[in-house]
């Protein structure tokens, strides 16, 4: 009878917890997101050593023609890099690039104040390649 009974109440809590744990969709009415999400064309990250740095890049599509190339509808790109710290109540930051012709992010590495992403970027013919020192309150490039 025991046996019976705490089966019983097994399968009552366990209904009880799937029923509390419903997923519901809601529709999020930010156009500017909305518009990012939509165009994320390459994504990357990378955490440093100790885990107290978390760093996200995003490759966002410009609205078609942006490259302002004659007779064609190329684009340029924006590059959002997100920057957070560890903790309970990490900081954040979010820097853009804004208009970058065909970039590549190549690698990461490390330079004398912390992380840096290499990134390629122009015409096939005369590509530029700079690195982006990142650190949580701001980005630096040479």
């Amino acid at each position: 009878m025991k046996r019976i009974v705490l089966s019983i109440l097994i399968v009552v809590i366990g209904h009880c917890i799937t029923m509390a744990q419903t997923i519901k969709s809601k529709e999020v009415k930010n156009s500017d997101l909305t518009y990012v999400l939509n165009s994320i064309q390459k994504t990357t990250h990378y955490n440093d050593e100790k885990n107290s740095l978390f760093i996200k890049v995003y490759v966002v599509a410009d609205p078609s023609g942006s490259a302002h190339t004659e007779g064609t509808d190329e684009i340029t790109n924006s590059i959002y890099i997100a920057v957070s710290n560890d903790g309970e109540w990490p900081e954040q930051h979010l820097f853009r690039l804004t208009s970058v012709y065909n970039p590549k992010l190549v690698n990461w590495v490390k330079t004398a104040t912390g992380p840096g992403l290499v990134l390629t970027y122009g015409a096939a013919n005369k590509t530029k390649k700079v690195t982006i020192q990142v650190a949580l309150k701001q980005l630096v490039i040479r």
